[in-house]
């Protein structure tokens, strides 16, 4: 009897909560997953998005180092910038030029930030003295990256984007270039209201009246906002493009001088 006992296999209960054991291990490692893959795509985006707004400033830097004065402003000085990109909107193809903003009325109340671009299409490249986007001042609760279709998406590669139009069209999730956009805010930055504010303000070099003129030629600073977008596109009828949906991904800051 002792022997028989001591050859006895495991009972159904035995293997069921075995059974149980094992499933319950193997579900917890599966509830890994989803947050990796997440944890994945999140990382992805914020280094393209960290590799987008580094290319846009060192584009936006060397506009800054070659603006020149919008000979088209009867009054006020305003400079006028270039900016060289993979951009694409309906009227701007790789080239983007832009006024800078004047310096604020008050800096101690209001920074006068302007976003750039001005509309949803700015005004192209047109002739070898384009206008220029004016960009629009922003007010209130300023610009929601959600729902405002003011920017720019990346063009991305002639070549290839002609080599896969018709897949493209319903937006390609294997290229990761034209699922980004950008836009950008500036504004000047006013280190001199301590003086400016004096309307009377002697020019000690001079001994004339200072005017506005005369500091928005000295000022030579600007912030600069850069906002990435994570664009998606859903296939429309006929194999056209449907609705496009923005995310707002981050911003980042930076600090440029003209010469």
């Amino acid at each position: 009897m002792k022997q028989r006992a001591a050859e006895r296999g495991m009972t159904l209960i035995e293997i069921l909560i075995a059974l149980i054991v094992m499933v319950l291990g193997v579900l917890g490692i599966l509830a890994l997953f989803p947050p990796a893959l997440q944890s994945g795509t999140e990382s992805m985006e914020e280094t393209n998005a960290a590799i987008l707004a580094e290319s846009v400033a060192h584009g936006l830097t060397q506009g800054f180092q070659s603006a020149e004065e919008d000979k088209t402003s009867p009054t006020v000085l305003k400079m006028k910038v270039t900016l060289a990109h993979d951009l694409n909107t309906k009227n701007c193809k790789a080239r983007y030029t832009f006024i800078l903003p004047p310096l604020p009325q008050n800096p101690t109340t209001n920074e006068e930030w302007w976003h750039y671009p001005g509309t949803a299409d700015p005004p192209g490249q047109s002739g070898s003295t384009p206008a220029g986007d004016p960009g629009s001042k922003m007010t209130g609760a300023g610009w929601d990256p959600e729902s405002d279709d003011r920017h720019f998406q990346l063009g991305g590669d002639q070549w290839l984007l002609d080599a896969v139009n018709d897949v493209h069209l319903i937006n390609d999730p294997t290229d990761p270039l034209t699922q980004f956009g950008f836009s950008f805010d500036i504004r000047k930055v006013d280190d001199m209201w301590y003086q400016r504010r004096t309307p009377a303000a002697i020019d000690p070099y001079r001994n004339t009246v200072l005017k506005i003129d005369d500091y928005e030629a000295m000022e030579k600073l600007y912030e600069i906002r850069i906002h990435i977008l994570r664009m998606s596109a859903q296939g429309g009828a006929g194999g056209a493009q449907g609705a496009t949906f923005r995310r707002y991904i981050t911003t980042f800051t930076k600090r440029i001088a003209i010469k």
